[in-house]
């Protein structure tokens, strides 16, 4: 599971520094916008006070046409994210920073509208 990560880690540095896009130029392309969260945050759950997922900052996001990597980026300090795609099936995964490995992902289908998906990742918090 390391290796996948840094290879992914490794994927997405090299997409930004090209720009960020891949696949073919079809003319049409849309978009898609999200959020990376983690959960749970809190070590023990109380009833009553609410411990909402919290959002990763920095957390690698790639845009999968089966296994090649048509776009990437990495979310913000709020989690949020932006992928322009050409129109097509992708699956969305996002994978979190720091010492625990956890991966989320979403199918979509890009086209002229919008796609707005929140990935939740795993804190590992026990």
């Amino acid at each position: 599971m390391k290796r996948f990560v840094l290879a992914l880690l490794a994927a997405v540095l090299w997409l930004c520094g090209c720009g960020g896009q891949g696949g073919p130029d079809t003319g049409n392309s849309g978009v898609v916008t999200g959020y990376v969260l983690t959960a749970p945050v809190c070590p023990v759950e109380r009833v009553g006070q609410e411990c909402p997922p919290r959002p990763v900052s920095g957390a690698a996001v790639v845009a999968l046409d089966g296994e090649a990597v048509r776009s990437s980026t990495l979310t913000d300090g709020t989690g949020a994210f932006h992928l322009t795609l050409p129109d097509g099936r992708y699956v969305i995964k996002a994978s979190n920073v720091g010492g625990y490995v956890s991966t989320a992902s979403e199918p979509v289908v890009i086209s002229d509208t919008p796609v707005h998906v929140t990935l939740v990742v795993d804190s590992g918090i026990r």
